[in-house]
């Protein structure tokens, strides 16, 4: 086998593993937006329990406001963390595959030194893809916590006008109730 058909060979080879990894790269990737349509539902749900919860106290839904963010930061992190270990895992597996390559292929080092700069190049483009990948699921994630937030807090807004509104229309039938009655007797 002639070095020009072992670099053909090797960069087959490699763009295999290349190949395999983008795959695994779009399937971390769907995950990922998996998890955030499921954050998006927590949210959505979360502001329909606060829609029915606007009928009580304004305290009530003050700890509800507060311990729904915190589910949001909570899972925003395990996301991230999720995202990072896969990424991690991909990496170790890709080097893994391309040592066993450079152990089945005798290069000499000029070749090895053209191949570890292609590899270079690739991993990088790769590193690049997934810097992308994570920036805008960071994007998702605070678009997501700053809608959440807004929503929150028009929520908590009618649930004090509600909670208002109910006052005043009882306020009122207490104070006529705990009036005295006026005497209706003439005094001479």
């Amino acid at each position: 086998m002639t070095i020009e058909q072992k670099q053909v060979k090797a960069k087959t080879v490699l763009k295999e593993v290349v190949a395999e990894s983008a795959e695994k790269l779009e399937q971390v990737s769907k995950e990922a937006q998996q998890k955030v349509t499921e954050v998006v539902a927590v949210v959505t749900e979360s502001a329909e329990k606060l829609e029915q919860a606007s009928k009580e106290a304004q305290h009530k839904v003050t700890e509800v406001v507060a311990e729904s963010a915190e589910n949001i930061k909570v899972e925003a992190q395990e996301l991230q963390s999720n995202v990072q270990d896969q990424i991690q895992s991909l990496k170790q597996d890709l080097i893994q595959r391309i040592e066993l390559i450079k152990k089945q292929l005798n290069f000499s080092p000029k070749d090895l030194g053209e191949l570890k700069e292609f590899v270079k190049s690739e991993l990088n483009a790769v590193i690049n893809d997934l810097s992308k990948l994570g920036k805008e699921l960071k994007e998702d994630v605070s678009q997501i916590s700053v809608k959440h937030k807004g929503q929150l807090t028009e929520t908590l807004k009618r649930s004090k006008e509600n909670t208002l509104e109910a006052w005043k229309k009882v306020a009122p039938q207490k104070v006529e109730a705990t009036k005295p009655e006026s005497d209706t007797t003439l005094k001479s």
